[in-house]
């Protein structure tokens, strides 16, 4: 079946030393939600041929295109800080968290929860524009490095019934105890 949109990303930080996610939020509606994975991709030769190829992931790249542009973005994360005038931080040692992250597009009569789980993201593009004729709306773009955990298992994906059920199934990884939107 053909995919049909994205919506619910959700966020949620990294305990490295027991793998699980807590402080789930979701941040905005999203746009878009694009996986791009790094494959080894070589090959070994041996009698003039080819012998064997190992194409394993060996990381890769998410970009996420939230609606919003909201203060949590950039502090949950890109790790700035906020200051209680709501002033934002930008510093040059300031390290963005390792996340956990997920969204849901739709197969068919599907809905499929995916779930990328080491993240880290960088600084966006800060893209601006002027009011014309014609109102045009712009987002904010994320660009993440998707990492290997140490047990192999970089990505998570299932497919469900119903929209709950798949909201349900992301909640309980980034550690949201509330279903926001809903």
């Amino acid at each position: 079946m053909a995919k049909k949109g994205i919506e619910y990303a959700v966020f949620g930080l990294l305990n490295e030393k027991d793998g699980t996610y807590s402080g789930g939020k979701y941040l905005s509606p999203v746009a878009n939600f694009n996986g791009t994975p790094t494959k080894a991709s070589v090959t070994d030769y041996g009698d003039n041929r080819a012998l064997e190829t190992d194409n394993s992931v060996t990381g890769g790249t998410l970009s996420v295109e939230l609606n919003n542009d909201e203060d949590e973005i950039y502090v949950f994360l890109l790790g700035h800080e906020k200051a209680e005038s709501g002033e934002i931080s930008y510093n040059v040692n300031d390290t963005p968290p390792y996340v956990g992250c997920g969204a849901i597009g739709k197969s068919g009569n599907k809905h499929v929860a995916k779930f990328y789980k080491k993240v880290q993201f960088s600084e966006p593009n800060d893209e601006n524009q002027t009011k014309q004729e014609n109102t045009t709306f712009t987002h904010v773009t994320l660009e993440g490095t998707i990492l290997i955990p140490e047990d192999g298992e970089w990505k998570l994906r299932e497919e469900f019934d119903t929209l709950a059920a798949a909201k349900s199934w992301l909640n309980e990884k980034v550690g949201i105890t509330a279903t926001p939107g809903v």
